[in-house]
């Protein structure tokens, strides 16, 4: 996945769920991981070095507890892995 397709994936979301940091399912490496965006370095103005191609998606647990986080590498996202989770 791109740092585009990210993007546009999470705006699509957070405008769904209402809130910036909306609960997600990621497919990622044969693996399906839950959890609520922390924050990403696909958002403008993430603190991100614009020369690397490389970027994570931090999730925090579902739990009562934040943590532990669950950091992904939007790289090894595949096309259509981003998805809201639903209820």
């Amino acid at each position: 996945m791109t740092f585009e397709e990210c993007y546009s994936t999470l705006t699509s979301i957070r405008v769904r769920q209402g809130t910036r940091r909306p609960l997600v399912r990621v497919d990622y490496a044969g693996t399906v991981i839950r959890g609520r965006l922390a924050r990403t370095d696909c958002d403008p103005g993430a603190p991100h070095d614009e020369r690397s191609p490389y970027g994570v998606l931090v999730l925090e647990n579902l739990g009562l507890s934040r943590l532990p986080e669950t950091i992904l590498q939007i790289a090894d996202i595949p096309d259509g892995g981003l998805n809201p989770l639903e209820d």
